[in-house]
């Protein structure tokens, strides 16, 4: 018998909704009534995904992060705002479990979309939180503050594989882990037979995501730089709920706001180079889609700074700093990018089929 099934993503950025879409269609197609509950641009995103689901709109905390390349202090300030936030996220999931009857709510990377009356499932691929090199005396702290959260979901749910190869690295695998924890592959919305074209129409794609004030830093620096080459720049600025565009762009350049799946896969196989941040769910995507791609982590941002170090020591990205970057001279790798994790891919259906089993 189907289950009402909460999904619950992050709304920082989009990539927690973008990952959520193979889940939500596999529950789906065993079954499930799936209710999803979001904010801001993912709750756009996922309403035009699936428009004839169940919305609930579900305000999450929004991190604001610093101009500085350090987002340390930035975070430790934002703290109390955060807890509040997750104490908030707690008691609203537990009227939703009440009022729609839901049997499992499954959050990604929110810390306070537990229940007491519903299984409760955690998606997140940082299991060992990243810290900047001066705080590592922190990470104990920080491991205990992150497993406190965890312990109080039924299962975890990491988009990774237990051996190599390994996209998340250090991230997905610490020493220890005392959870009942499940490793069911990368996570894509796309297809895995999205073919790319040999033509390269443009130049550059710059695929923009994540918190301000450092999205609209990158992508300003972007419009500055396309204005000294004569190359095509298209920009996907990740903005899903918005309708107005930047003017006084070069006319080299074009921008959008958001596209649709098909859009994305037509400009990503056209651009002879892909820029982004480098978060997790961008990685996934653009490796279902056999596209490398040059890397620029968010300043402070220690996931996306250990990823593209990571994954560039394996010679599968080329990155760099932000304060560093030169569109000009921006290369990515010659390779295909899914030979190299075709074992960890494709899985979502056959371990939603068995865990639907033993959830019966």
């Amino acid at each position: 018998m189907g289950k009402n099934i909460l999904i619950c993503p992050l709304n920082w950025g989009l990539g927690h909704a973008t990952r959520c879409v193979p889940i939500i269609k596999a529950l789906s197609n065993y079954g499930h009534k799936v209710i999803i509950a979001a904010d801001k641009g993912p709750l756009a995103f996922l309403q035009k995904a699936f428009p004839n689901m169940e919305f609930i709109e579900l305000p999450g905390f929004t991190p604001t992060y610093s101009k500085s390349n350090s987002q340390v202090f930035k975070m430790i300030a934002s703290f109390p705002g955060a807890m509040r936030d997750f104490r908030r996220d707690h008691r609203t999931i537990e009227s939703i479990v009440k009022n729609y009857n839901i049997d499992v709510v499954i959050s990604d990377n929110r810390f306070g979309c537990w229940s007491k009356n519903a299984y409760t499932v955690f998606i997140t691929h940082q299991l060992h939180i990243q810290v900047p090199r001066l705080w590592r005396w922190a990470r104990p702290i920080i491991d205990i503050f992150n497993n406190s959260f965890i312990k109080k979901y039924d299962e975890i749910w990491v988009p990774d594989d237990e051996a190599e190869p390994s996209l998340a690295g250090d991230l997905a695998h610490p020493t220890k882990s005392r959870f009942h924890t499940s490793y069911i592959g990368l996570l894509s919305r796309f297809n895995s037979d999205n073919q790319e074209v040999t033509e390269k129409e443009n130049k550059y794609l710059v695929i923009l995501s994540g918190p301000e004030p450092q999205r609209t830093m990158f992508e300003d620096i972007i419009l500055k730089q396309a204005r000294d080459i004569k190359d095509n720049v298209l920009i996907l600025r990740a903005k899903p709920d918005f309708y107005n565009l930047p003017r006084d762009v070069s006319d080299n350049v074009s921008m959008f706001n958001h596209v649709d799946d098909e859009m994305f896969v037509k400009l990503v196989n056209s651009a002879e180079n892909i820029i982004c941040r480098g978060g997790y769910s961008s990685l996934m995507d653009l490796i279902r889609l056999n596209r490398t791609a040059y890397l620029v982590p968010t300043p402070g941002q220690t996931e996306q700074e250990y990823l593209a170090k990571h994954l560039g020591e394996l010679g599968h990205f080329n990155w760099c700093k932000q304060s560093d970057f030169q569109l000009a001279k921006v290369t990515t790798p010659y390779l295909s990018i899914r030979e190299k994790y075709n074992d960890i891919e494709d899985r979502i259906d056959d371990f939603i089929q068995i865990w639907t089993e033993n959830l019966s």
